[in-house]
């Protein structure tokens, strides 16, 4: 069972069906106050007037409060002195001060109380005994006791000391939940980028709907500036699409008649009709929204150990709160038995314990959404701050994927400049991805081939054009055979190197002669240096995992600066992961999340790259739509960090309950300061989780 503000969880019902299936209650309920409070001023209905009622109830009881207090000097003034230097006329006002305590306390506890009492006792009709319970008898029994003190006219009265914990207490929680709203803003903030009418055609029929109402087959009507509802097709229109939602890219790329869209998308500069395919919840926006709340409402091991903890803690401390009322009564009276047993009673409540963990996660979380990191749950920070070896796959993820010219070797007599003009007029009738290589080297020497006359592709080996010069051949070393074309001298040498260390080759070729060789390899990521040895830096060993030639292998260490495991099968790799996990530490594979599937969930965490709209890779723990391999190192600076910061918030939490616990026993701590105290702590969490939203 779970907060339905918060979603912390909470104490099952002592027994029960609904204890017994683990079902949510069909009423929300929540943890305490403050997230009630939270709840109704954040709700879609009345947001200002709601907020504005409540920090005026608030206003108000913080004014009867100070009055309360400053009648309750007088009562001071009156112990200090002592009975023998009281006059009847003294004592007499001492009473009349005492009625007017009551009549302005009593509008402080219309205004903070009842929503406190009505809240606990929701709770305790669900079977739930919650913090705001012991909140309840504490300030109850101080207010019965100062109310009868009052009615008989002999005794302490302790009006101010109920009055100001509820101010506290009201404020604190109230500041409390709002770090908890700040903590999930990244839900949200995916909320918000749906419109909030949607322009649809349905049935011939133009209306204006809600974006929750849009169905599947729906006409979506998009204007410039407008973001888009529903994943779709478009129909009608062209127009730049904003889609760093999914993809990470900031720069609007162009999107026309049948190309699909996303929800959340925008539409920067042109109208586009769209028929909608996935919507609500289905839509790449929901799934989104959708992952980053299981991963909210997850619970890591420190959470756990916080929940066992929390889950006696409450028993614990009404066991303790009689005990320090009987300690009381010896020590000097009913009143003395009260005021120990309520300083108690708030010093023991576990609000900083039970928030510890989770507003560090969901912090986490959502710093890693705005940088367009999807992390599926809690868990996997923890595993991340742990990582110890970060294992790469090569292609996809280290390098483009796009092939590039290694090398370039013109042979049989033709000039450079000659070769590279064939090749490129040949590379022209293909869109083979070799063929735009060859054509993009040409164009960096400033190359411009005349068009090839006639072209033909020959599947699997490579393509023939016809130019004024004759007939010009661009392809596999096979093609040149089949064509009689002699593939002796620096050709045949540069092709045996380019063998040796399996890299794809072009030869082209005229006049019954290969004349020139082009070898290829995989272009490395502008950031993939960088990005290693940024992990090398922070203490994490770092090696990638290939299939590729030894040969290759060999010159891509080099490249990079690190440890290159090659000629390696499916099989192999995972046996790499295994050993390095048995050496120490937990291990972190990066990889495309296809073909590498298994790798990534053989590893502890497993990190796909450019996830973009398929957020269901399955395999793998964190999605990067951004497609950064920066975000690496970034991602395990934000996961140590977290992690520490749970430890701090964690310790604080015991720290102070068992000081505070012992201190109340003894007498030596006022409720009023026990109940600051209780709040400055659940604040002190909170402020500390929040300082993750500055990690850069």
């Amino acid at each position: 069972m779970h907060c339905a503000f918060c979603h912390l969880p909470m104490p099952l019902p002592r027994g029960g069906a609904a204890a017994a299936s683990g079902a949510e209650p069909a009423e929300p309920l929540y943890c305490c106050y403050g997230c009630r409070f939270a709840a109704e001023v954040t709700s879609a209905r009345g947001e200002k007037g709601r907020l504005t009622w409540m920090l005026g109830r608030l206003s108000v009881a913080g004014f009867l409060t100070m009055a309360v207090m400053m009648l309750a000097m007088y009562q001071y003034r009156q112990q200090i002195a002592g009975p023998d230097a009281q006059s009847e006329l003294s004592r007499q006002l001492g009473g009349v001060m005492q009625y007017a305590a009551l009549v302005f306390s009593a509008p402080v506890f219309v205004l903070l109380g009842i929503p406190i009492f009505r809240a606990a006792a929701d709770q305790a009709r669900a079977g739930i005994l919650s913090t705001d319970a012991l909140v309840v008898v504490g300030v109850g029994a101080a207010f019965v006791y100062s109310y009868l003190a009052t009615l008989r006219g002999t005794g302490d009265t302790y009006y101010e000391t109920a009055c100001v914990i509820l101010v506290f207490i009201t404020l604190g929680r109230w500041l409390e939940a709002r770090g908890k709203l700040r903590a999930s803003e990244a839900v949200r903030a995916l909320e918000r980028l749906l419109p909030d009418e949607v322009a649809v055609e349905r049935d011939g029929a133009p209306l204006r709907v809600k974006p929750a109402d849009v169905r599947p087959g729906d006409l979506l009507s998009v204007s410039a500036g407008d973001r888009i509802a529903a994943d779709g097709v478009i129909l009608r229109g062209r127009a730049h699409v904003d889609e760093q939602l999914v993809t990470g890219e900031s720069t609007p790329v162009v999107r026309e008649i049948g190309d699909s869209v996303r929800a959340g998308t925008l539409s920067t500069d042109g109208a586009l009709v769209i028929r909608a395919t996935d919507t609500g919840a289905a839509s790449t926006l929901g799934r989104l929204i959708e992952l980053l709340e299981q991963a909210r409402n997850s619970r890591s091991n420190y959470q756990r150990l916080a929940d066992r903890i929390a889950t006696w803690f409450i028993p614990v401390t009404i066991i303790l709160a009689l005990v320090g009322a009987g300690l009381g009564l010896r020590r000097g009276g009913a009143a003395d038995a009260i005021m120990t047993a309520l300083a108690v009673l708030l010093i023991a409540c576990p609000c900083a314990l039970g928030i510890a963990t989770p507003t560090a996660v969901w912090v986490a979380l959502g710093r890693a959404a705005a940088r367009h990191i999807l992390i599926r749950d809690g868990h996997t920070l923890e595993r991340l701050a742990r990582v110890r070896t970060v294992f790469f796959d090569k292609t996809g993820t280290l390098t483009t994927g796009d092939p590039r010219v290694q090398a370039f070797v013109a042979a049989g007599g033709a000039r450079e400049g000659e070769v590279l003009e064939s090749a490129a007029c040949a590379a022209s009738g293909s869109t083979h991805a070799l063929s735009r290589a060859v054509a993009l080297y040409a164009r960096q020497r400033n190359i411009s081939p005349s068009p090839a006359l006639e072209s033909r592709v020959i599947a699997g080996r490579g393509v023939v054009a016809l130019q004024s010069g004759g007939e010009v051949a661009l392809g596999s070393a096979a093609l040149m055979r089949e064509r009689g074309f002699d593939l002796s001298g620096p050709v045949a040498e540069a092709l045996a190197r380019a063998c040796s260390e399996a890299r794809p080759v072009a030869c082209v070729g005229w006049g019954g002669r290969a004349c020139g060789l082009f070898a290829f390899d995989e272009s490395l990521r502008e950031d993939a240096v960088a990005a290693l040895g940024a992990l090398a830096r922070r203490g994490v060993r770092v090696a990638v995992l290939t299939g590729d030639h030894a040969a290759r292998g060999r010159s891509l260490a080099a490249q990079l600066n690190t440890e290159v495991a090659a000629e390696l099968l499916p099989q192999d790799k995972l046996r790499r992961i295994e050993d390095a996990r048995r050496a120490g530490g937990a291990v972190a594979m990066v990889g495309d999340g296809l073909n590498d599937a298994p790798a990534l969930a053989a590893a502890d965490v497993g990190i796909a790259m450019g996830c973009g709209a398929d957020l269901t890779r399955e395999s793998a723990a964190v999605c990067l739509a951004g497609n950064e391999l920066a975000a690496v190192p970034w991602l395990l600076d934000l996961a140590r960090r977290t992690v520490r910061t749970i430890k701090v918030n964690l310790f604080w939490a015991f720290a102070y309950n068992i000081i505070g616990i012992g201190l109340a026993l003894t007498g030596r701590l006022s409720p009023i300061v026990a109940a600051a105290i209780m709040v400055v702590s659940s604040l002190l969490v909170v402020g500390n989780s929040l300082r993750l939203n500055r990690h850069e």
